[in-house]
């Protein structure tokens, strides 16, 4: 039985990648947002969302062109018809900076969300011809925090498991042995 453990186990190790070339991460920033017409009062936000990068160049930096996957306020911004990602770059230890919006006019509902990383961000929509559209939003201040924190692979997960199973039956062995 261990046998057989082992090598499954082994077999798993071969065929699952140690490192996947794409890598996914989960974003954040937080506070130091001033809103125009508050007089500047501070208000605590968080903006989030997840990217997903592959090195192609090995650089250790990831650009536009290296961007897979970029999602903010429930929306995927790199296949999307009404969304713009005018630049993107991330150095690992450092805040990712990224310039991103997405618009929509369908019938009489408008919306648009824009992000600009260091600079600002805006949420505006409404309906034509109806009441008072709504506009929100702010601007980044030195106190802004931010957070980028990987997200574990499947491949990082089986592997957990894989282990975890080997352990196992090596302690079942030995009870029973």
């Amino acid at each position: 039985m261990f046998r057989y453990l082992a090598c499954a186990a082994t077999a798993f190790l071969f065929l699952s990648p140690a490192q996947a070339a794409l890598q996914s991460y989960d974003w954040s920033f937080t506070g130091g947002f001033s809103y125009p017409g508050l007089d500047g009062f501070p208000r605590d936000t968080t903006l989030r969302g997840t990217f997903t990068v592959d090195d192609l160049n090995a650089d250790g930096k990831f650009d536009k062109f290296e961007l897979q996957s970029l999602s903010y306020f429930g929306h995927e911004y790199t296949n999307c018809a009404e969304c713009t990602i005018d630049s993107f770059l991330w150095v690992p230890g450092s805040a990712p900076q990224f310039d991103i919006s997405r618009s929509n006019y369908t019938g009489p509902f408008y919306y648009s969300y824009s992000l600009r990383t260091g600079g600002s961000f805006r949420d505006s929509g409404g309906v034509y011809g109806e009441g008072a559209p709504y506009s929100g939003g702010g601007d980044w201040t030195p106190n802004v925090t931010w957070k980028v924190s990987a997200v574990p692979e499947p491949q990082t997960w089986l592997m957990l498991g894989a282990g975890l199973l080997a352990i196992g039956a090596a302690v079942r062995r030995r009870k029973a042995g």
